[in-house]
């Protein structure tokens, strides 16, 4: 059997085809041929080729680099898909991965998006009374930002240390190792986001 294209929903199909074309025309506004186009976003050749027929499911990712090559922004790109739901996604509770330290007191439910990760990752982050969460480094440049909804919280980053209350927010470099603890006597509950943008911090 052929696997050259997949079977679609017919509306994913003709929001696909409206996104290729709006790839197609600014591609040929821009006076790029394929090629060029593929040298300037770091997109292969041959899978912006396949966009443009909508013989391709593109990546955010993708998309991103295709926009910035393109001169405009992933908003204005997919602007120009109109009609079709507005949901993106709907990840059920058993779908969401949950990570838990080596004390047994801190949780961390992955919430973010894959399609977005290598730029930044969001958890739910819980910890029990004295739970310490200690993380390795991320790559250069990226920054935690860490908002604590209940409970108090302390945040070491190599001989620093910082302290957050709930309603407070502490940002910091996480290219180095960091730990997080309940310093308080009752549990945590906090919003982590973790920005990889290199050139979110000069290293």
């Amino acid at each position: 059997m052929s696997r050259t294209r997949r079977e679609k929903d017919p509306q994913c199909d003709a929001m696909g085809q409206k996104f290729g074309n709006t790839i197609n025309r600014l591609r040929q506004a821009g006076k790029l041929s394929l090629g060029e186009l593929s040298e300037q976003s770091g997109v292969a050749k041959s899978m912006i080729s396949q966009i443009e027929k909508n013989e391709s499911n593109p990546t955010l990712a993708t998309i991103t680099r295709l926009s910035r090559a393109l001169g405009t922004s992933v908003e204005e790109i997919l602007a120009n898909q109109p009609g079709g739901s507005a949901l993106v996604q709907k990840a059920k509770r058993q779908d969401i991965p949950l990570i838990e330290s080596e004390d047994g007191l801190c949780t961390l439910r992955i919430i973010g998006w894959i399609e977005s990760v290598e730029y930044a990752q969001w958890y739910d982050f819980k910890a029990q009374p004295g739970g310490k969460l200690e993380s390795s480094p991320h790559p250069v440049g990226s920054v935690e930002n860490l908002s604590v909804l209940d409970g108090s919280v302390e945040v070491r980053v190599g001989s620093e240390s910082w302290t957050a209350n709930a309603g407070e927010t502490l940002r910091y470099r996480a290219d180095r190792e960091h730990v997080i603890t309940n310093i308080g006597d009752a549990p945590v509950r906090a919003t982590m986001v973790n920005i990889l943008a290199h050139n979110v911090v000069k290293a």
